[in-house]
């Protein structure tokens, strides 16, 4: 299921969405606002629980650019506004869809049928044995497993550290290492560190050097990452 969100401050047009949304199976509504700072709120909240926000561009206190900015929403967005000058300005955002006001729930449907061509075009978990996409901003970016110098978790997000730069996401150490999928060339060290091998320039019982950074080795990890290397 779709977890969807309203934020409009026109009423008669959240009855419209609510309505479709209910005829919809994919899709499940979640909440719905007028009040753009309590959809805000709502937002910082519960952002990583939304997969689909429809959002009015032109309301009082705070408009819809406004609310992606400060709560930094980045799932799937179909912009609605019975101004046709934001169409533009609507798709600057990298939203999947516009709807017209007044629309039919043929024109809905199809907003939504692009989320989903959207989703399945570029998967933020897609990966093969040697890449993976990671977002940054609002944009999806391949990254070579080989550039990878190591990953460290703090809390919901994780830090990998490539050669160009450092990408900060929201993820877990688990989650990066499922997506390794075996890929013999990282090793956990750490509850909170996966390094390359291939960037490991020493280490002792307790830390190990891996592009220039000291990391620790956690007690649980140190036969697993001796099994790892070849010794002479």
């Amino acid at each position: 299921m779709i977890r969807c969100v309203i934020i409009d401050d026109d009423a008669a047009s959240i009855e419209v969405l609510s309505h479709y949304i209910s005829k919809t199976k994919s899709l499940d509504l979640q909440a719905k606002f007028t009040d753009s700072i309590e959809g805000l709120n709502f937002l910082v909240e519960n952002k990583g629980n939304i997969d689909l926000i429809f959002l009015d561009i032109e309301m009082p206190e705070m408009n819809g650019f406004e609310i992606l900015k400060h709560s930094q929403y980045d799932g799937a967005l179909i912009v609605i506004s019975a101004n046709h000058e934001n169409a533009i300005s609507a798709f600057e955002t990298n939203a999947c869809f516009y709807l017209q006001k007044p629309f039919a729930y043929a024109q809905f449907l199809k907003g939504i049928d692009k989320c989903k061509e959207a989703e399945a075009r570029i998967d933020p978990n897609a990966y093969s044995k040697d890449f993976i996409f990671v977002k940054d901003d609002r944009l999806y970016k391949k990254i070579l497993f080989a550039e990878i110098s190591f990953c460290e978790g703090k809390g919901d997000y994780i830090s990998l550290k490539c050669k160009s730069q450092t990408y900060t996401i929201k993820s877990t150490i688990s989650n990066f290492l499922d997506k390794l999928s075996g890929n013999p060339e990282f090793v956990q060290v750490h509850r909170s560190y996966v390094i390359n091998l291939h960037y490991l320039t020493d280490f002792d019982s307790d830390t190990a050097v891996v592009d220039g950074k000291i990391i620790p080795i956690g007690a649980k990890y140190k036969e697993q990452l001796k099994n790892s290397v070849n010794f002479l």
